[in-house]
């Protein structure tokens, strides 16, 4: 019999979005490695989204067939990111006011904090100072388009409930991707403004056609039971989106990792579980990658000015990388144990707590109240 964690954790699944979350925390801190190019990993963000869409359909549509609410859904999904999501702003408004204000004494702390407050509610704030919908913490930018695809997913589900409308949304979400991509020339689409109404196209491409692969796979109610070792140089293919291209072909070979790689990376996730003996470490660096991925950024700004002021950090090839990466996991795996968990289990207790007592107020169908008044 398999246990809760064997049936309900896509385990290989966790184990690639882990080692996704690594490299995405080295790509950002690639300044550290002298005469060492930026790490093409712009769409390896598109795999988290594609994940996404897989890992939701298989929680939540027999809960939609059920009855499930927009609202229900949409107050599980806040639940879910919004611990995590504001640590990370609070951190990052934390480096970028001293960055701005205390670095700059041309700065008005007024501005700096009005500028700041929208992003504690997950909306996007033109700051004249930077050129992302987020600036005080870029990942999040990845968190809005998350739940504004999700509350999409919800209400259109009627019309996608039969995979033959979902195939309909998958195309012309691909077809907006590819619009999008050919006029901006890029794929990393929604984290500035400038490519800001791109980003839709981004997650609706990404999003439903990980949506699509649980349909294809005949909608599975629990994980595979095929368990094997090849489970870690699967998880290792994701160390492809490192490897860089001609400028010409960037656009077409971003394209390709998006629309191909990322769908094959999930499939292949799914048909094998690791070995139980690794079985904690992949589900390790599944729970600890959002954490993350949205708590590295603040680490790897405020590492970068130390940097400056020490300049042997910057010296050493590739140190700074390392240090970041080093305490944006100890950071997280703490944030994720010891706040996030926790804080989401509080919240939903209090959430059943309520739904009961809603309930226990609500009047008695009328044909009940007639038959306790006569008797």
């Amino acid at each position: 019999m398999k246990t809760r964690l064997e049936s309900q954790n896509f385990l290989t699944l966790d184990g690639g979005r882990g080692v996704g979350a690594i490299l995405v925390v080295l790509g950002h801190s690639a300044m550290f490695w002298p005469g060492f190019p930026t790490l093409p990993l712009v769409p390896l963000v598109d795999i988290f989204f594609i994940l996404s869409g897989f890992v939701l359909a298989f929680a939540y549509e027999p809960r939609f067939d059920r009855g499930m609410t927009p609202w229900q859904f949409m107050l599980a999904r806040i639940v879910r990111l919004y611990p995590l999501y504001i640590l990370g702003i609070l951190m990052g408004t934390a480096v970028h006011l001293y960055a701005y204000y205390g670095d700059g004494p041309n700065s008005s702390l007024g501005d700096l904090l009005f500028n700041s407050a929208p992003a504690f509610l997950m909306v996007p704030w033109m700051d004249p100072r930077s050129e992302y919908i987020y600036a005080a913490n870029v990942p999040a930018w990845t968190l809005f388009f998350e739940l504004v695809i999700n509350l999409f997913y919800i209400l259109i589900y009627p019309l996608i409930r039969r995979t033959s409308g979902l195939l309909v949304v998958v195309a012309l979400s691909i077809a907006l991707f590819l619009a999008m991509a050919v006029h901006y020339d890029t794929t990393d689409l929604g984290s500035r403004w400038t490519e800001f109404w791109g980003g839709f196209g981004r997650v609706g491409c990404t999003f439903f056609t990980g949506v699509l692969i649980y349909r294809l796979m005949g909608k599975p109610k629990e994980t595979s039971s095929r368990r094997s070792l090849i489970s870690v140089p699967l998880i290792l293919l994701i160390l492809f989106y490192g490897i860089g291209a001609p400028e010409p072909w960037k656009l077409p070979r971003d394209i390709i990792l998006v629309t191909m790689v990322g769908p094959t990376l999930l499939w292949l996730f799914l048909i094998v579980q690791p070995p139980r003996w690794l079985q904690t470490t992949f589900a390790t660096l599944g729970g600890m990658s959002y954490a993350l991925y949205i708590l590295h950024f603040p680490i790897y700004e405020t590492v970068k000015r130390v940097a400056w002021k020490y300049p042997v950090i910057l010296e050493t090839p590739a140190l700074g990388s390392f240090i970041v990466l080093g305490i944006s996991m100890a950071v997280s795996y703490a944030a994720w144990q010891w706040y996030d968990e926790p804080v989401r289990a509080a919240i939903n207790k209090w959430l059943k707590a309520r739904r009961k007592r809603a309930e226990a107020n609500m009047p008695a169908p009328a044909d009940n109240v007639a038959v306790t008044r006569s008797r």
